[in-house]
């Protein structure tokens, strides 16, 4: 039975979602980098160093059940094949427009298996949590911090090169903390293959 069929409003439901956890090599200077440049920024409220993610799939409010019997088994199974590879990132920007953005990310490209693992991930899942199997472009992105006007001004990308190595994906539960959301891992699954040709070669 597809998730969606259940009431999203029970107790038990999880907001989750799937993601690649991002590690100190990149986590540390580009969290350095946003800090000194707060005076320069609209005002923002920075996404703590604990929250910092890269979403695959966002998953939604999803019951505990549906979790536990439908939704780990089959990642497991879709990420029996999977290959490591690595984000490589490009600049710092507002998001999702640059022009009116939400968001301050650290936005780049996957190399080929993380792509593939990216839409094998929502394409396969997509029957169990009733969500549409249409064609959707992902963008890959750190969100590092939220601006706190609703309108705040264009945003100038700037360039921010690094990358990140995707030797996991991490299934994560948003709980409700004292000062906002907490993510917390719930289920990991390493990437034990080598990375293909392709990725090992990339520049």
């Amino acid at each position: 039975m597809p998730a969606t069929e259940e009431d999203p409003k029970v107790a038990d439901a999880i907001r989750s979602f799937l993601a690649v956890p991002v590690g100190q090599s990149v986590a540390e200077p580009l969290m350095a980098t946003v800090n000194a440049s707060t005076h320069a920024l609209p005002p923002l409220r920075i996404t703590p160093w604990a929250n910092l993610h890269l979403t695959l799939v966002f998953l939604g409010a999803v019951p505990q059940r549906v979790l536990d019997d439908q939704v780990i088994p089959r990642v497991g199974e879709l990420l029996a094949d999977a290959r490591p590879g690595r984000i490589h990132f490009r600049q710092v920007a507002g998001f999702p427009d640059p022009g009116s953005p939400r968001h301050l990310v650290l936005e780049g490209y996957a190399s080929p298996t993380i792509e593939t693992l990216q839409r094998t991930l929502r394409e396969g899942l997509a029957e169990t949590l009733g969500h549409s199997r249409q064609e959707q472009q992902w963008r890959p992105h750190i969100t590092v911090a939220h601006f706190r006007d609703r309108k705040p001004r264009p945003i100038t990308a700037t360039p921010w090169q690094a990358e990140l190595p995707v030797a996991e994906v991490c299934l994560y539960a948003s709980e409700q903390g004292l000062h906002g959301p907490v993510y917390r891992v719930r289920e990991r699954w390493p990437l034990a293959q080598e990375p293909d040709e392709a990725d090992a070669t990339e520049t």
